[in-house]
């Protein structure tokens, strides 16, 4: 049985993998709960973008149904609707959602590299998937998640009838970062020379 590797700072390693775990169940939880509360609601909100902002940085709207305001006279400003059925009150909340499972899942799975470094077993055969969930999580982070919000900003507009080339409101544009592309290559990067860690471990433990 080869010698097992130790590193530094193991308390260290412990304790951080025992509160990114924390924040995995944590996030889980409400990733769970905010779709139920929002269906407890009797409206939601979405970003929108207003197609005119005066030089005073004043909304100059016109044409909102009633029940409907716009909070925040910026380009980012949130449309807030009263009411909503059901379907569209649950899918305000699927980019919030969807940033929780990624944040929760991310978490778990780092937590679990980190722990297995900490049992001085850096080449588990499990920590090559784990890294590449890890980019796929990160990938979903940085998005997934704004296109849901284009989407489901879409379709709240839709239903109150305030798209078009006359609407108050521009069309969706995703301003997509190549931040969360790069952590991802290099996280896969890294779950591939996991990966062949772990053949060179079995390779020796071969030759023993």
């Amino acid at each position: 049985m080869p010698p097992q590797l130790r590193f530094p700072g193991r308390t260290g390693t412990s304790l951080v993998s025992a509160v990114l775990l924390v924040v995995a169940v944590v996030a889980l939880g409400l990733a769970v709960a905010l779709p139920i509360d929002q269906l407890s609601q009797q409206g939601g909100s979405v970003p929108v973008t207003p197609a005119d902002l005066g030089a005073d940085r004043s909304l100059e709207l016109t044409g909102l149904p009633g029940g409907v305001d716009v909070v925040d006279a910026t380009a980012e400003a949130r449309l807030t609707v009263s009411e909503l059925p059901p379907g569209l009150r649950a899918l305000t909340a699927l980019p919030d959602v969807l940033t929780l499972v990624a944040v929760a899942i991310g978490a778990w799975l780092l937590g679990r590299v980190l722990s297995t470094i900490h049992d001085g077993r850096p080449f588990d055969r499990r920590n090559a998937g784990r890294l590449a969930g890890l980019a796929a999580a990160v990938l979903v982070g940085g998005l997934v998640v704004p296109l849901a919000e284009g989407a489901v900003a879409g379709a709240v507009l839709a239903h109150l009838d305030l798209v078009g080339p006359e609407g108050p409101f521009l069309a969706f544009e995703a301003t997509l970062s190549f931040v969360p592309v790069g952590v991802a290559l290099a996280l896969t990067a890294v779950a591939e020379a996991f990966r062949r860690g772990r053949a060179l471990e079995d390779e020796l433990e071969g030759t023993v």
